[in-house]
């Protein structure tokens, strides 16, 4: 399995507080069979070259500490960057996506914000021609409360994930209602850990494979943990984007 947002990083947000805490994390990951790790700390106002600097000197030290203990998960490194921060500038430094391909990037909203606001900040973000990828779209209650909002936001080209704790009920049940109410109406992309420590909100994405298997099946449920998330890691196109250039093409 791949998980693609996390916290497992230490000192640089309110995840890992240090070196053991994040080994504790990967270990719990790859005994859940999670074999790839997109380690995504908070962006904000501060990210700039020199905390590029920090936040990759930090990667390889969690990434050569993990192979000496012998871990068998494969790091990458991006960040998880919050709607006000100056996104489409931050967007050229190497951390702020993949592997540092510019291809696909981590973005979260306040909790509270309108539906149409997403939707335009997602349309801007898509000027970039790299792809934004919502992370915990379940939080968004605006833009929930029917189905075309998130086949709109999936339409204007975004990726939609969830959070694993959401679906299993770490954050109540009115969260795992809406969690859900996503996956039945087919509009969840990917699943995603979240994990902030080792743990109550550690990595739980087996559990949260196992629920979405329950509600969709198991073959719509592995996309969202490993072929969906492998497109991302391998920096590839994502499907949907090639159907509507596709369509374009031919209505042109």
């Amino acid at each position: 399995m791949f998980d693609i947002h996390n916290h497992v990083l230490p000192g640089l947000d309110d995840g890992a507080t240090d070196l053991s805490e994040s080994l504790r994390m990967l270990t719990a990951a790859a005994r859940q069979g999670i074999t790839h790790v997109g380690c995504t700390p908070h962006g904000n106002d501060r990210i700039n070259e020199k905390t590029d600097l920090l936040y990759q000197s930090v990667f390889l030290q969690v990434k050569e500490a993990a192979k000496r203990e012998g871990i068998p998960v494969e790091l990458a490194l991006a960040l998880e960057l919050m709607l006000g921060v100056d996104i489409l500038q931050t967007l050229h430094l190497p951390l702020a996506t993949y592997h540092g391909a510019g291809k696909y990037f981590l973005i979260e909203f306040p909790w509270h914000t309108p539906f149409e606001i997403l939707l335009n900040a997602i349309r801007a973000c898509m000027q970039s021609e790299m792809i934004p990828i919502i992370a915990h779209y379940e939080r968004y209650e605006q833009a929930i409360k029917k189905p075309e909002q998130p086949h709109k936001v999936r339409h204007a080209g975004a990726v939609i994930t969830m959070d694993a704790g959401s679906l299993v009920g770490q954050f109540g049940a009115a969260m795992t209602r809406r969690s859900r109410q996503l996956l039945n109406w087919g509009c969840v992309d990917v699943l995603a850990s979240d994990a902030h420590d080792d743990m109550e909100h550690g990595f739980c994405l087996r559990q949260g494979f196992e629920a979405a298997a329950a509600i969709i099946g198991e073959a719509e449920a592995q996309k969202l943990v490993s072929d969906n998330p492998r497109r991302i890691w391998e920096g590839t196109p994502w499907p949907r984007a090639e159907e509507e250039k596709e369509e374009e093409t031919r209505t042109t």
